[in-house]
């Protein structure tokens, strides 16, 4: 012993002399690298994406799906609005005409100087007397029908001619003479044309006493010039008493128009309401019978001509109108005085978004039915205007882009057909090829109903599609049955949920989803309230409000299968080996599996680059054995098993261009004769382990 390690260190310093002795250079030598360089795990749970697996209290494991296999919006063809363009024409409620008051004071000397200047010789003497006797008592005789000059009313400075649709003249005669006035004729005639207007009669008014008449005149026509005449009048004087005589005592006449409505006038017009009509305007929905809307979005568009020939306030309401504040629809504007004989419009838009309003008319007693009152009023100029009551107001309003939140009353009757296809991707992202059948599938079509609405739902037909296996119907009595839809339910909204089981008993759903299918391609039926407005007018949907129909799938994986593939892709680069890779020579990869399903599978193992192009192919149906099975075919160990892969330069080199493993496990259950023809359960522990390690030899150069 002590003789060899003497032999060592002295071999050992003589290197250290010959290597100090050197030049400096460079040397390389062989060597091996034992490294691990992809792994997966063949587990259902972890290669299931959309799906969602769920284990039982024994670990068996169930496969559960949720598609959306259907879904409308209902709502935003019951509940649309179509644009709207109503009109309404509105005459001139009225035309008022400014009171006016005529007074006249017939003074006894004016009296007896109309006396005095009469042809007449006795109403003369009469006359001069009168005049005469001012200041004195005396005894004043009898005089009968003695006549008066007219007096001129000029009324143009307020109209110049006027048609009365309707109107009053109220007289008023006082007599201050100290002697009965009797058998008084009083006529109103238009000056300019010299026609009577109206003739009053007065059969006796006592010294002191008032008479009092109201006449009406509608109809009549006046002109600005009015003449007011007494055509004839008589007194039985003082019947021989001495009476005191004053020249100032008088008769006083007072004339006065009142309410006064003009069925045409050419007048200065005083400020006045000459529009107020409160208005239902109901609009055709078809069948629709809403009460209320609550609005997103929209416009009402007003448009006024306006024949009136003075400028007009005007204040639209849309009664039953209100924002979220609780501020009603209001819109005012002024239109300006027509041309003559023409008219003039205006165009005025105004935002309902955010409004809700009330369909049910004035009386609350109809549906599709606004209520807009619309009030004008003269703003007067006082310039003379010739205004009738044929003058207009045509107001035409557009209800456009009504957009509700919200819509309450009778939907009506709709059939809504649709004919689509939707994924359907179950197994999809588990299964990639090969055929399969399931010993029991569970499936629902689980129905929502976002609108108060009542409806059936009919599948026509349902038919999957696979790439793998072709096409195949559903069959059974859930196709040919409507399915009843309850209505949702407000305040707080709470959409309805229905549920309808397809099973192998009601359906061939095994064969169906034994496919593997990835679509569904259906062709539904929907058809709301086909009892009528059963609900009283209480349907309601919001913009929101849709049905869905969803499709829940329960599979519990046990299974007949026949090269059923697994597949899963990992990441593979040398590099992540940490060495040198261009130093690698060649090399063995080893494949090393662990299998703990009770099947035996084939597998493949593909290198592909980053655009997923084969590099190279390490192992093409590999046999891996299945776990070590007892007397249920379930699996009580797990059994491994190790390939050998030799890899060459050329070889190498394609796998320095490696980034990804593809691994491949094709699955028989007629490959285990022990449990062949058995469904086989698949549990949650079961899985396929993949390990790639490789044992490479390369050449490493050292800096001497």
């Amino acid at each position: 012993m002590k003789i060899k390690n003497l032999l060592s260190v002295a071999f050992f310093c003589s290197m250290l002399i010959v290597s100090s002795c050197k030049k400096e250079g460079s040397a390389s030598w062989d060597t091996e690298l034992l490294a691990p360089l992809a792994n997966t795990s063949l587990s259902i749970a972890n290669l299931v994406k959309d799906s969602s697996i769920v284990k039982g209290s024994d670990n068996s494991l169930k496969l559960v799906y949720t598609n959306e296999l259907y879904r409308f919006n209902l709502a935003d063809q019951i509940i649309s609005i179509p644009d709207t363009f109503i009109g309404a024409s509105f005459k001139l409620d009225s035309l008022k005409l400014a009171n006016q008051s005529i007074f006249y004071n017939l003074t006894l000397g004016t009296l007896a100087q109309s006396m005095k200047a009469s042809a007449d010789a006795n109403s003369q003497f009469i006359g001069n007397f009168i005049l005469n006797s001012h200041g004195t008592n005396k005894v004043i005789p009898a005089l009968n029908n003695f006549p008066f000059a007219p007096f001129p009313f000029d009324a143009t400075a307020y109209f110049t001619e006027v048609v009365l649709k309707k109107g009053f003249i109220e007289f008023n005669v006082t007599n201050n003479f100290p002697i009965p006035m009797q058998n008084i004729t009083l006529e109103l005639r238009n000056g300019t044309v010299d026609t009577l207007i109206l003739v009053e009669q007065v059969a006796n008014i006592n010294p002191g006493e008032t008479y009092y008449s109201v006449r009406d005149v509608s109809g009549a026509k006046f002109d600005g010039n009015l003449k007011m005449s007494v055509t004839s009048m008589s007194t039985p004087g003082s019947s021989g008493v001495p009476v005191p005589i004053d020249t100032t005592d008088n008769i006083l006449m007072k004339f006065r128009t009142f309410d006064m409505i003009a069925q045409e006038a050419t007048a200065r017009f005083p400020n006045q309401d000459i529009v107020s009509v409160t208005e239902d305007v109901t609009q055709e929905i078809g069948d629709r019978k809403f009460t209320y809307v609550d609005c997103r979005q929209g416009f009402l568009r007003v448009y006024i001509t306006s024949s009136v020939e003075e400028r007009l306030n005007l204040k639209y309401t849309l009664v039953g109108a209100y924002d979220k504040m609780g501020r009603p629809l209001i819109a005012e504007t002024t239109v300006p005085a027509a041309p003559v004989g023409s008219t003039v419009t205006i165009d005025k838009l105004y935002d309902l978004t955010g409004f809700s309003i009330d369909l049910t008319g004035k009386n609350g007693d109809k549906f599709n039915t606004y209520t807009q009152l619309v009030q004008a009023r003269i703003d007067s100029s006082g310039q003379l205007r010739k205004i009738t009551l044929d003058d207009s107001l045509i107001v035409r309003y557009e209800l456009k882009d009504i957009r509700p939140n919200y819509i309450k009353g009778y939907a009506g009757k709709d059939t809504v057909s649709s004919q689509d296809s939707s994924s359907f991707a179950a197994l999809g992202d588990l299964f990639k090829s090969g055929t399969v059948t399931f010993d029991d599938v569970n499936m629902k079509f689980n129905v929502q109903n976002g609108m108060g609405i009542d409806g059936i739902v009919k599948i026509n037909s349902l038919t999957a599609k696979s790439p793998l296996n072709g096409t195949k119907a559903f069959s059974g009595s859930i196709l040919s049955t409507p399915l009843n839809i309850n209505r949702a339910t407000d305040f707080p909204f709470t959409p309805s949920q229905n549920s309808f089981t397809i099973n192998k008993g009601n359906s061939n759903i095994t064969d169906i989803i034994s496919m593997l299918p990835n679509r569904l391609d259906y062709n539904i039926e929907v058809k709301t309230n086909q009892g009528g407005n059963n609900n009283t007018y209480r349907d309601f949907a919001y913009l929101e409000s849709d049905l869905r129909v969803n499709l829940d799938v329960e599979v519990p994986l046990s299974f007949i299968a026949s090269n059923l593939v697994l597949m899963d892709t990992i990441d593979f680069d040398l590099s992540n080996t940490n060495t040198n890779v261009e130093g690698i020579t060649d090399g063995v990869l080893n494949l090393i599996t662990k299998n703990g399903y009770p099947i035996d599978a084939e597998l493949t193992a593909i290198i592909v680059d980053e655009n997923y192009i084969t590099v190279d192919t390490l192992t093409k149906a590999l046999k891996v054995e299945s776990g070590i099975l007892d007397a249920n075919c379930k699996v009580s160990g797990i059994t491994r098993g190790v390939t050998k892969v030799e890899v060459n330069q050329v070889r190498v080199d394609n796998l320095k261009r490696g980034r990804h493993a593809i691994i491949l496990a094709k699955f028989s259950t007629s490959n285990n004769p022990t449990c062949s023809g058995r469904p086989l359960q698949i549990m949650s522990t079961y899985k396929l382990d993949v390990v790639i390690s490789a044992k490479f030899n390369y050449k490493a150069n050292v800096k001497l």
